[in-house]
């Protein structure tokens, strides 16, 4: 109370001229309406203003507080893709998958512990072996395309012969015209294999695909192998050498994929017979 009467003591000149402010302000309102008129005009467009300032600056915080909201929610999503691409990662790794054709091939992941690009004659290392089912002349390949097959089998481990080996031979085809023909490595380039023996006759373009022919037991058809660089007529024996850019990066390799086909061994078997017919 004291406290009070301190402040109004203190204010009181103050509070003396707000009163008669007040009062005199009113008479003149009360007194004269077009006074009353452009008061209330004036003090209504302050209002206005006022309340659309105050509109604007909540509306300010709402769209900030919605944009983080949104962001949020989009970390979230986010996140939860990550994590389901995670799992499926997860189970490719842990179990042999299904690919392809589900009754004919089983597929099992495999990481690269070696791998040579430099050579004549490339190889790579996996730590899958006999344990785990894997045996020679399985093809193998990356999330982009072809790698190699394989060669040779330990307990733990397989050695893979790349496609950059001067002796690999693999069919391939063109996939747009469906000619097929012999895809190999000159020893060169890394990145760049050479399909050959396709007729010319065959329209092929740069920027076309070349895929496995599926013309063995090893790779399925289908399989990407890469796109035409260019293309030069062999007027030796009437066909083509186009020049193949691989989808697959063989020097940043990590994981590979070895394909298991189940009826390898009795197409295996009837192929023995020909080739017994043909030698007699």
């Amino acid at each position: 109370m004291r406290l009070i009467l301190l402040f109004f003591s203190k204010q009181r000149d103050f509070l003396v001229f707000l009163l008669l402010f007040i009062f005199s302000f009113s008479l003149v309102l009360n007194g004269n309406s077009l006074q009353r008129s452009k008061f209330l005009y004036v003090a209504t467009g302050v209002v206005g203003d006022v309340y659309l300032l105050r509109t604007g600056v909540v509306q300010y915080f709402s769209l900030k507080q919605q944009n983080e909201q949104l962001a949020q929610e989009n970390k979230q999503l986010h996140e939860q893709l990550l994590k389901e691409r995670a799992q499926k990662l997860e189970e490719l790794a842990k179990d042999p998958i299904l690919l392809y054709a589900p009754e004919q091939y089983k597929v099992y992941r495999a990481e690269v512990i070696k791998n040579s690009y430099q050579l004549s004659k490339n190889y790579l290392i996996i730590n899958k072996g006999q344990r785990d089912s894997i045996r020679e002349d399985m093809g193998v390949v990356s999330p982009g395309g072809i790698v190699g097959i394989i060669d040779k089998t330990t307990t733990d481990y397989a050695s893979v012969q790349s496609v950059l080996n001067t002796l690999s031979k693999i069919s391939a085809t063109h996939k747009k015209s469906g000619y097929y023909g012999t895809l190999s490595w000159d020893g060169k380039d890394p990145n760049v294999v050479q399909l050959t023996d396709i007729p010319s006759l065959a329209t092929i373009s740069p920027g076309d695909s070349i895929v496995t022919a599926g013309h063995s037991s090893i790779f399925p058809k289908g399989i990407p192998v890469g796109k035409v660089l260019s293309v030069n007529a062999n007027t030796r024996d009437n066909s083509l050498l186009s020049q193949v850019k691989l989808f697959t990066n063989m020097q940043q390799l990590q994981h590979v994929y070895i394909i298991k086909n189940r009826d390898q061994a009795p197409i295996r078997a009837i192929e023995e017979q020909i080739q017994a017919q043909a030698d007699e």
